[in-house]
Formats: structure tokens, C-alpha cells, sequence
């Protein structure tokens, strides 16, 4: 598939696409010598999902493209992908914390400003 199947297949955006390119992130192969068309495939598609995965748990394109370079390249060691998943993870935790915070408070908010707005506001702890 050509740039503007892969833009529908994603979601993503061309320009997004390039940017991806340019990083390193995704390496499209070459079509027909001449044409100038760069071409995709499913595993492109795949590894779309696995950036966007990602990126929602906190990686920054740089850093996704670095760990995809070393893990590829063979430059990680177990320890070292596990340390980076560890941490990632215990963000992805504390993320939750506070959005279960944010949940809890905004419930609150919601049965005081139901009940007249009697009493003193709930405080986000």
C-alpha cells in the first residue's frame, strides 16, 4: 500500500506518517525503481499500533525510537528491556492513581452540587 492507504488504514495523518519516517520509526520499502512511490505493508500497520501503544504510556517518539533501535538492533539486554518496562509500568500506575483521585473527587463534586451545594465543597486531595 502507498502513503494515503496507510493514512486510512491508521488513522494517522500523512504528515504524521513522515514524521515517523524521518525518526526512523518506520522504514517504507521501495517500489518501483523510478516512481518515487513508497510502499507499506501489514507489518508497517503493526508497528503503528505498537508506537501509538507507546506513546499513550508515556514514551516520547525519541525514546520509542531509540528502544526500538537498540531492542532491534540487538543492544538490550534482558535486564535492560525489563528495566524499561518496570518503569514505564510504575508511571502507568501512578497515572492511575491520580486518575482514580481525579474520579473519586469529581463523584463527590457531583452528589454536593445534586444536593443543593449544601455543606462545604468537596477538596481534591
Amino acid at each position: 500500500m502507498r502513503i494515503g492507504e496507510l493514512e486510512q488504514v491508521t488513522g494517522l495523518k500523512r504528515s504524521t506518517i513522515r514524521v515517523y519516517e524521518r525518526m526512523g520509526l518506520l522504514r517504507a520499502k521501495d517500489g518501483v525503481p523510478g516512481n518515487g512511490y513508497r510502499h507499506f505493508d501489514k507489518s508497517h500497520v503493526e508497528r503503528i499500533g505498537a508506537i501509538r501503544l507507546a506513546q499513550s504510556l508515556g514514551f516520547s517518539l525519541k525514546e520509542i525510537a531509540a528502544l526500538m533501535d537498540a531492542w532491534e538492533g540487538g543492544r538490550l539486554t534482558k535486564a535492560q528491556k525489563l528495566r524499561a518496562m518496570e518503569a514505564r509500568l510504575a508511571a502507568v500506575e501512578e497515572k492511575r492513581r491520580q486518575l482514580q483521585a481525579l474520579s473519586q473527587w469529581l463523584k463527590r463534586l457531583r452528589n454536593w452540587v445534586e444536593a443543593g451545594e449544601i455543606g462545604p465543597k468537596p477538596r481534591l486531595r
